[in-house]
């Protein structure tokens, strides 16, 4: 069989999965790995200075089917990644450029600072004056380009196109973050409802170009809004200010019958009702010694009266350092639940494989 062929076989068996629809055999997804995994499996030494292409020929020596996102055990990834080659005007709200102007002459000291900040950025109806669709449109397929060497397994560009981006705490500070939301929730509600318009129309030129050129329609975002006992902030709030406009942002993508694929990570349970409603139809990252009821997830139906497809679900911080007989448990559960829901699950380790893992783990996770 061609490369070709292979790659068209790899990517029906992903979306049938998906779908609920019969495969030959559940798809893995490629989650990282480590270095001496790596080149055990390809018998090469010189990952290091042959990063991408070592790590293309360890997934397709493993026969994964799916990479959602390229992710290097050492991060080279940072120097070599698509993040390096295609350019990301296009890809990412103007507000990133404006918080860290205003960390450099301002700073976040303090919820009002959050406060002040947000009251400065343009109203959401302005949000067309920083979007371009056209250029939005031609990075996606260079996004997609950019992983034709990573075939026959089929490449989705994870986290490259968003909703309403919520994880401001990373250039706030937690505290100051956090707690705007409860004290000025309506200048945090004038950030969300900028950003969100802005990855609306960003959506929109991603949708056409997923369509008008037959690309694999699924998207992979998602934002660390929950830990371990649930969402950072109040649900509440949440629901009042930011899925409104995540709702809004990602229509686009749901409305032209996209998957979109939301990484999960902490318990989530408490906002499930608010991600669903958004449209969100698949879910990967569980965390479930931290909390998160996978099952409880699997048997909630979407907004579109079907359960959520999966990718699931060896756990990378505990089963992942337990024995292969307990990797292969973990494996045999996700194969028995999709035979129990009608399919609806991808193979998957529950976030990328840290570089202590046992190297025997690491082989027997990808052994068929």
């Amino acid at each position: 069989m061609t490369k070709h062929e292979l790659y068209h076989q790899k990517r029906e068996r992903l979306i049938n999965a998906i779908e609920f629809k019969p495969t030959d055999r559940l798809p893995v997804a490629g989650a990282n790995s480590t270095i001496p995994a790596i080149e055990r499996i390809t018998g090469r030494s010189d990952y290091r200075s042959h990063p991408k292409e070592v790590f293309a020929l360890a997934m397709n020596a493993w026969d994964v089917d799916v990479i959602l996102q390229f992710v290097l055990p050492d991060r080279q990834d940072r120097e070599c990644g698509p993040g390096s080659v295609v350019k990301s005007d296009g890809l990412r709200t103007v507000v990133y450029a404006l918080v860290n102007a205003w960390s450099k002459s301002h700073g976040f000291k303090s919820p009002e600072d959050v406060r002040d900040f947000c009251q400065t950025l343009p109203a959401a109806s302005e949000a067309h004056r920083y979007v371009d669709p056209a250029i939005n449109y031609l990075r996606w397929l260079e996004l997609d380009g950019w992983g034709a060497f990573l075939k026959p397994a089929v490449f989705i560009p994870g986290h490259l196109c968003q909703g309403v981006p919520w994880m401001w705490y990373s250039s706030m500070g937690y505290e100051n973050y956090l707690m705007a939301h409860a004290l000025y929730p309506e200048a945090l509600e004038r950030l969300f409802a900028f950003v969100g318009e802005e990855s609306r129309l960003r959506n929109e030129a991603i949708a056409r170009a997923i369509r008008d050129h037959d690309l694999v329609p699924i998207i992979y975002s998602g934002e660390d809004i929950c830990g371990n006992d649930g969402p950072m902030v109040s649900p509440q709030i949440l629901h009042d200010i930011y899925f409104p406009h995540q709702k809004r942002a990602i229509a686009p993508i749901i409305e032209a019958g996209i998957h979109w694929l939301w990484h999960s990570d902490g318990n989530i349970l408490p906002i499930l009702p608010d991600l669903m409603d958004c449209g969100i139809d698949g879910f990967q990252g569980f965390e479930e010694d931290k909390g998160m009821d996978m099952y409880a997830l699997a048997a909630t139906p979407c907004r579109n009266g079907k359960l959520p497809f999966l990718f699931g679900s060896v756990n990378v911080t505990t089963t992942m350092y337990m024995t292969p007989a307990q990797i292969r448990n973990d494996i045999r559960r996700m194969v028995d639940l999709s035979r129990q829901r009608g399919g609806g699950i991808v193979i998957s380790t529950s976030s990328s494989i840290m570089e202590n893992t046992p190297l025997e783990n690491v082989l027997e996770f990808y052994k068929r």
